[in-house]
């Protein structure tokens, strides 16, 4: 039994047919002007299913992730979260604050399937002309995709920019995460931009079926902190019956018990 599950492993998992095998989207391509993590790492989502993704960056500076987290500090360029999230996907660089950079991103933008971009609200737009409504007048069938961290209407689109730690805790992560006796924490992990990324590629994977049977194009508009209130389980619906947070639980689970460290006394339990 052993030896033909490691010759079925052997055969299955050959370099020669693994990148032989279909990926369910290939011939998609998306133009990803976006910037540190919500943004590229839904279009890394993406790639790793085959999309062509065409990465736009800004000429002799990069997207700042480059330079983040320790290892960049000794190699240019080698960033391990930028080593993380750039594979996969074509770079190009295009000055879109220029005519000329403006005018190449139009005309890429008119042979794409998405444009992925995480901006503040009006800053595709107003500032650069190259906003979801002058795109759809080039491509109709436009998937335009604005990741953004309260999306782009209402009190806070305007004048507030995100990332992952705004987005714990403006969505209720921190404010569920430690323990009672001592201040809220966020996640160790950029737990707010990943899933609002895995969000995002979510609405885009349902836009491009939609897409298929019907030909229209989609404005997808995905504020980060709304959609990690989907993460946080029984948290909100709490909060609407109550009107009272959760609170802190440090390791222990209030939703079932036992739960918790359950095991972290007893001998039998530390083998």
């Amino acid at each position: 039994m052993a030896d033909d599950y490691f010759a079925w492993a052997e055969e299955t998992f050959r370099l020669d047919r693994v990148f032989a095998k279909p990926e369910p989207l290939r011939g998609v391509r998306v133009l990803e002007l976006a910037t540190l993590y919500l943004g590229p790492v839904t279009s890394a989502f993406l790639a790793e299913f085959g999309a062509e993704v065409l990465k736009v960056e800004l000429p002799g500076a990069g997207d700042p992730i480059r330079s983040i987290t320790p290892r960049a500090r000794f190699w240019k360029n080698a960033a391990l979260a930028w080593l993380n999230e750039a594979r996969n996907k074509f770079h190009l660089a295009i000055d879109v604050r220029k005519p000329g950079g403006t005018a190449l991103f139009k005309a890429l933008a008119a042979k794409s399937d998405v444009v992925l971009e995480n901006f503040r609200a009006g800053t595709m737009e107003a500032k650069w002309g190259i906003g979801y409504r002058q795109l759809r007048e080039l491509n109709p069938r436009l998937i335009y995709v604005a990741n953004t961290g309260f999306g782009q209407w209402g009190p806070y689109s305007q004048d507030r920019a995100s990332y992952d730690a705004i987005a714990q805790s403006v969505s209720g992560m921190a404010v569920i995460t430690g323990f009672p006796e001592r201040d809220p924490l966020k996640s160790g992990a950029w737990i707010g931009d990943y899933f609002g990324a895995l969000m995002s590629a979510i609405a885009i994977l349902v836009a491009l079926h939609w897409r298929d049977r019907t030909g229209q194009g989609q404005l997808i508009d995905l504020a980060q902190s709304e959609t990690l209130i989907r993460a946080l389980d029984w948290t909100w619906v709490h909060y609407g019956l109550t009107g009272e947070s959760r609170g802190r639980s440090g390791n222990r689970d209030t939703a079932i018990s036992p739960a918790g460290r359950m095991c972290s006394s007893r001998p039998s339990c530390r083998g």
